[in-house]
């Protein structure tokens, strides 16, 4: 009972120990039976966002991982420097012949510029991880020990403008905005007075534009009336007119040759006056006999004229002349 019951435990222990192992070479997948290299980058500023295991990609192929970041301070000018160990693989790695690539010469490659550069993997959580790529127009800068395997880093991407941003005076700027929002604001609060009485106004405006469009509304149909009613009036004295028109032109018509023998009349008569006057100057004429007897006529009228004009002065000095005469004593 006991040799079963330690065979059994025995044969439990064995199973555990398959499956730890068998766990370990889950996790680490094939990087037991791979050659891995080791090398060092140091970062110019800070490393926020990069963390133990993160990938180590060339192009965005993974070619290896994060193995360890550490800090090291110079006892003299306390200046830190952060290394960031990392394990590089070369399976991913082919020519273009087909054929496996030899040992990986990493001094070589970084004299043909190889360079490591800290890249975002997420914007959202700020985690960083470790790109490599050629940049031969860079300078070779070493800043760890001689002999280490180092991969020059380069500045990030945005570290200069980062730079240039961090000089910029930005509290005097935002004190400036702050001042410019301020005076926009109370720009915003005039113009907001200024359309509020334009409103107002406007308001005004239109209460006016109402009264004056239901008096110019009543004057229009006091218009219309008015033009219709003179409308019907034109009408009717049109008519009155037309038929006047066709009355005189009847009456034209019916008495139309009783004016003619009325205007031949008129023509006769004329022609005979013509010939009196003709006539009276030829008797009238100087040197006509009738202009001789006419002229005596006148002369004896003029005597007779004169002789009453005396005769009735007589009368008005002595009105009994006529019963006594003329005779003055």
């Amino acid at each position: 009972m006991i040799r079963r019951n330690a065979l059994l435990i025995g044969s439990f222990l064995l199973g555990a120990l398959v499956l730890v192992v068998a766990g370990i070479l889950w996790l680490s997948g094939n990087a037991l039976f791979q050659t891995q290299y080791k090398a060092v980058m140091y970062f110019q500023g800070s490393v926020s966002g990069l963390y133990l295991g993160a990938p180590v990609t060339f192009r965005g192929v993974a070619v290896g991982q994060v193995d360890d970041i550490g800090i090291e301070l110079d006892s003299r000018s306390l200046q830190a420097r952060i290394p960031v160990w990392v394990r590089l693989r070369t399976e991913t790695l082919r020519f273009s012949n087909g054929t496996a690539p030899p040992a990986l010469d990493l001094q070589t490659l970084v004299q043909r510029g190889l360079r490591a550069r800290l890249v975002a993997q997420s914007f959202v959580t700020g985690q960083k991880s470790i790109e490599l790529d050629f940049a031969p127009d860079t300078p070779v800068v070493r800043v760890g020990d001689p002999g280490e395997p180092e991969i020059p880093a380069l500045a990030d991407r945005f570290g200069a403008l980062i730079d240039q941003v961090a000089k910029l005076p930005l509290r005097e700027t935002v004190q400036e905005l702050r001042g410019a929002v301020g005076d926009l604001r109370k720009t915003l609060v005039s113009v907001q007075s200024t359309l509020d009485s334009a409103q107002a106004t406007l308001g005004g405006a239109s209460q006016e534009l109402a009264k004056l469009s239901a008096e110019a509304r009543t004057t229009l149909g006091v218009a219309s009336t008015a033009i219709r009613e003179l409308q019907g009036s034109a009408t009717a004295t049109l008519g009155a007119v037309t038929q006047l028109s066709e009355t005189a032109r009847g009456s034209v018509a019916a008495a139309q040759p009783e004016l003619q023998r009325t205007l031949t009349s008129a023509r006769e008569a004329a022609d005979a006056a013509r010939v009196a006057m003709a006539r009276v100057a030829e008797l009238t004429a100087p040197g006509a006999p009738l202009r001789g007897d006419l002229d005596a006529a006148v002369r004896d009228l003029a005597q007779a004229a004169r002789g009453l004009r005396e005769w009735s002065e007589v009368l008005e000095e002595r009105p009994n002349a006529i019963i006594f005469g003329t005779n003055r004593p």
